[in-house]
């Protein structure tokens, strides 16, 4: 049984995703291609504009044979917590040979594993070197690019730089300290780049350009559906709700700051410093989202990380619970959806898997550690919020999230 693992967010789902999916299957000869998507809540520390059973759903029928939630804490992590969460779990899934990511480069995947290889192992004079460019006040990623220069090849730097390869290589990270049988692969990313707002004419538009179409309270747009798969827009057609946007939860995220800065406690949430949270703590009038995130955030403090700061703050996920997480490699394998034609994976993971596999929320109580229910709590309290938000602003209630499921049954 051949499967391959792919680690996605589908923020939407359009062309471009089910081309990786299609090309998974083809460069792997893989059976079964699993998703692990972020919940409904993305690295870039904003919500999905659809809910994570719409967009499991518009997976499973563009090609995907499992969909699987990477767990809150993961899935708005810098990207090497990403990456760590994300390999762990396909890893662990006892059943994955391959993993297939997309990168903006042609660059041979050999590249990726010895560059990756390089990171990890970290030679004490490229740690010194990269402790000094840090003490000049740059960020991380400048950091490790200017360090990184004096001992790698130039195709080699180019993969620090752009978003989808940068990715690539923390997966190739994660598959290395794990000293993983997976094999990775390299896909071309076909179309616009990962950044790129203007919709592409010919090619494949990218999900932020296809965000840009969306308007708060507005339904989904003929443009924008049309840079969908078929069946993806079809599903969308039915759906009786618009997007979220960060707006919609500017209120929330203001008063959990406020509530976190007056006990004093903004400095232990994941990603914030001491200087953001001060940043943080200072009181000033601000009427929308926009207008906040352009007095946090600076040239060291950029807007992602703000936003992924406040969504930590949100829901109470602190530095030392997420390191605990990734030390003792804690994660479940939580299933969003499948296609009845992947019923025999589905079996064989329950005998290969090394982690509890969870169809419905209710199983947690007899198959869940401690130390897994704590990590999934903040998926649950995460999708409750989101769902809340959605009824509020449409009155329309999303899927319950401890008793539903996908099932596709699409064949092929």
């Amino acid at each position: 049984m051949n499967a391959a693992g792919i680690i996605v967010e589908y923020n939407p789902f359009h062309k471009g995703h089910q081309y990786h999916i299609e090309e998974t299957k083809r460069l792997t000869g893989a059976d079964y291609v699993i998703a692990i998507m972020s919940g409904d809540f993305t690295q870039r520390g904003i919500p999905a504009c659809l809910d994570k059973f719409t967009r499991a759903e518009c997976a499973l029928a563009c090609g995907a044979d499992v969909v699987l939630e990477l767990p809150f804490c993961y899935a708005t992590g810098s990207a090497e917590y990403f990456a760590t969460g994300a390999v762990s779990v396909l890893d662990r899934l006892g059943v994955v040979k391959s993993l297939c990511f997309g990168t903006e480069t042609a660059a041979p995947v050999s590249l990726f594993t010895e560059t990756a290889a390089f990171l990890c192992e970290e030679p004490p004079a490229y740690r010194a070197a990269l402790k000094r460019e840090l003490r000049t006040g740059l960020t991380f990623p400048a950091a490790r690019l200017s360090a990184a220069r004096a001992f790698l090849p130039e195709e080699a730097l180019s993969l620090l730089s752009s978003p989808n390869a940068l990715l690539g290589l923390e997966y190739c990270k994660a598959l290395h300290r794990r000293n993983s049988s997976i094999r990775p692969f390299a896909i071309v990313r076909n179309g616009s780049g990962y950044h790129d707002t203007t919709l592409s004419a010919t090619g494949f538009s990218s999900a932020s350009a296809l965000r840009t179409l969306l308007t708060p309270g507005a339904s989904f747009p003929e443009e924008f559906l049309s840079g969908l798969p078929a069946p993806a827009a079809a599903i969308l057609r039915r759906k009786p709700y618009a997007p979220l946007f960060a707006e919609d939860f500017f209120l929330l995220y203001r008063t959990a700051a406020d509530i976190a800065a007056a006990t004093g406690a903004l400095s232990s949430y994941a990603d914030v410093s001491p200087e953001l949270a001060a940043r943080l703590s200072a009181r000033f009038p601000a009427c929308s989202y926009e207008a906040f995130l352009e007095h946090i955030k600076t040239k060291q403090y950029t807007r992602t990380r703000v936003e992924r700061c406040l969504l930590h703050i949100l829901f109470q996920l602190r530095k030392d619970a997420l390191e605990r997480f990734r030390r003792e490699d804690t994660g479940y394998a939580r299933i969003l959806g499948f296609r009845k034609s992947a019923t025999p994976l589905l079996h064989h993971m329950k005998t290969a898997a090394s982690l509890p596999l969870l169809t419905k929320l209710a199983q947690k109580k007899t198959r869940c550690t401690p130390a897994e229910n704590e990590l999934l709590s903040f998926d649950i309290t995460a999708a409750d919020c989101y769902n809340r938000v959605a009824c509020q602003k449409y009155g329309v209630l999303l899927p319950d999230d401890f008793s539903y499921i996908i099932t596709n049954t699409t064949s092929g």
